[in-house]
């Protein structure tokens, strides 16, 4: 699709030199919005990949089950366990922005130790996390056991107490918590679960986001000379017809205009220009066109990011940990093309 600004084609004058720059849009618990300028596509795609496979969190890796007459089998339960998002904040890096991120103690302190990689740790209190679980359905009718019943352990490793760093099954909802299984009149479930720090390129269990997407903004023109020879009402019938979020109809002039919030979702489309076709022939195609915002070396500069995370982090710091966790590959890479030695190659 070609890139237009301004309604002007864009010659390529170089690299680009002005610094990249984030405006968020919207920002709730679990979702937010920004729009990312000023760079590539590359640099877009780099950051997407980041938030979704890169950020390291918590999740339930090894399970002893110790007693289970459920329907479910060992392996499935233990799969599901593995799936449940847990409050992963514990497993940011200690230093630059994620301090303000990291959990707290009662006396506003965070961990003393960065909670490290399995394969790398001295001490199992440093690596793991230790839950609980020991159901019983003593009534008459089917119980669901829940993450509400998934216990942070009081001892591990041994008898060493453990420390509470909020580490616990994401909460959506309170009085919906997250259904592990369901039990019938004398059926039991009893394990407990080993939390590791890992990565979503590792096992999808690792990854904090749920859906992370992004789009070229669109510049959009309409063609008044055609739009001229149609009635109010064809004009009306178009918009109607096309998607939401698109067009809209000016009741007082007549006239056709861009709706003022996007979809920008839809707008890539074609369907306007694919129903413009249906009512009024194929040469009205061209009532509307829609091309990339570029920027002067002519290739797509603004992106609309949408990001939407499972709870284990929330949309801001899974951003900011993103772009950390960029920042140091990009070190690792000028480190390893500078050394004498040869550096990681």
């Amino acid at each position: 699709r070609p890139c237009e600004r301004g309604g002007q084609k864009m010659a390529h004058h170089g690299p680009k030199t002005t610094q990249p720059a984030i405006e968020v849009t919207k920002i709730e618990e679990n979702t937010l919005k920004f729009v990312l300028s000023n760079t590539d596509a590359s640099v877009a795609n780099a950051l997407r990949r980041a938030m979704i496979s890169e950020v390291p969190t918590i999740a339930i890796d090894l399970v002893e089950i110790e007693d289970n007459t459920s329907v479910l089998a060992d392996e499935f339960l233990a799969h599901r366990l593995g799936l449940i998002p847990l409050v992963s904040n514990r497993a940011l890096a200690h230093e630059g922005w994620a301090k303000d991120s990291l959990p707290k103690d009662k006396d506003l302190n965070p961990p003393l130790i960065e909670f490290d990689w399995h394969h790398v740790a001295e001490r199992e209190e440093d690596c793991e996390i230790k839950f609980e679980l020991d159901v019983r359905n003593t009534s008459e009718q089917p119980i669901e056991v829940t993450t509400h019943d998934l216990k942070l352990s009081l001892t591990h490793p041994g008898d060493t107490p453990q420390a509470d760093w909020g580490v616990k099954p994401v909460e959506y909802d309170p009085e919906f918590p997250v259904v592990i299984a369901k039990l019938r009149k004398n059926q039991s479930l009893k394990f407990s679960a080993i939390a590791k720090k890992g990565l979503g390129r590792m096992h999808a269990k690792w990854s904090p986001a749920s859906g992370i997407v992004f789009t070229y903004e669109p510049v959009m023109k309409l063609n008044f000379e055609k739009l001229d020879t149609l009635s109010a009402d064809q004009r009306r019938t178009w918009v109607d017809s096309c998607p939401p979020g698109v067009l809209k109809f000016n009741d007082a002039s007549g006239q056709v205009e861009i709706e003022d919030s996007l979809n920008i979702g839809i707008v890539y489309s074609g369907e306007c220009e694919k129903v413009a076709g249906e009512l009024f022939g194929p040469s009205f195609k061209d009532l509307i066109s829609i091309k990339y915002h570029c920027g002067p070396d002519g290739q797509p500069d603004r992106f609309h990011f949408s990001v939407e995370t499972n709870g284990a982090l929330d949309p801001v710091t899974l951003v900011k940990a993103a772009l950390f966790e960029l920042h140091c590959k990009m070190n690792l890479l000028r480190e390893g093309l500078t050394s004498d030695k040869g550096g990681f190659f």
